[in-house]
């Protein structure tokens, strides 16, 4: 934590500074130090500290990711004068020790402190996070696991990101990805279960997340599948129906054309 720079302090602005005083700062303050401009002799690591301030505050994506970091390290209520808020034993500051490494790209660092709460870690971040804060972890963490290839705990953390979000008007900027994430995540797993009832639900799931027409012909295709191997013809042709309709010339209904027979309108 005593390596994490402020930023603002360099370029002397609040938090709240907008953006063309991060832009009017950083030049008077380049005058200050430049080698050129300057009338005595300044350390270059004042330099560097100065166009490191700029690079991070004067682009949106940076400047959000880096004020996540900001409160964590510097809200005085959550430091208590420990010298590492990652060691404190404080809920609060354990939950934002796994953000802070999360948003380090630390991901492995932070899963392992994550398992090591044991069943309830997802309450427990959820109770000492921030709404934001809780849907920016679910996310990368949720990532992390996709990387990894566990699928299934990817889920569940994108769809707590999405229940999460349900209750909010403005969503945060992975929302979108998320989104995208879990409905293709939901698609796969009905290739991965035998039970047909399971498939539907994972249909079901991804359809209430919307769909575009391609999707929506694959749900359709698959849930002629699943109703199919239940044995129910007639509900099974209502979708290779509307399948058809939405891709009409899509190779892989062949098959279900030809078991379903006359259930399914041409």
């Amino acid at each position: 934590m005593s390596e994490f720079l402020d930023y603002y302090s360099v370029l002397g602005l609040d938090m709240d500074c907008s953006h063309d005083q991060i832009k009017k700062s950083f030049r008077k303050k380049l005058l200050e130090v430049h080698p050129d401009k300057s009338a005595f002799p300044r350390d270059p690591e004042e330099m560097r500290r100065l166009l490191e301030a700029h690079d991070v505050l004067s682009d949106a994506d940076s400047r959000h990711r880096y004020d996540q970091m900001w409160n964590i390290v510097f809200r005085e209520e959550l430091l208590d004068k420990t010298p590492h808020v990652t060691d404190s034993e404080r809920p609060a500051a354990r939950a934002r020790s796994i953000l802070f490494l999360l948003l380090e790209q630390r991901q492995r660092e932070a899963v392992q402190r994550l398992e090591d709460l044991g069943p309830g870690a997802r309450l427990f971040l959820k109770k000492h996070l921030t709404d934001d804060e809780f849907v920016d972890s679910c996310f990368l963490i949720g990532e992390y696991h996709e990387g990894i290839s566990q699928k299934s705990r990817a889920l569940e953390w994108y769809e707590d990101l999405l229940r999460t979000e349900a209750r909010r008007q403005n969503h945060r900027p992975c929302y979108p990805e998320a989104v995208d994430r879990a409905k293709k995540l939901l698609l796969k797993k009905t290739n991965k279960v035998s039970d047909p009832r399971v498939s539907l639900e994972y249909l079901r799931r991804a359809e209430q997340l919307g769909l575009d027409r391609q999707s929506r012909g694959e749900v359709a295709r698959k849930r002629a599948r699943c109703y199919l191997d239940m044995g129910m013809k007639v509900e099974a042709g209502k979708h290779l129906t509307e399948a058809v309709r939405i891709s009409p010339s899509s190779k892989a209904l062949r098959e279900l054309m030809a078991e379903l027979g006359g259930y399914w309108d041409e």
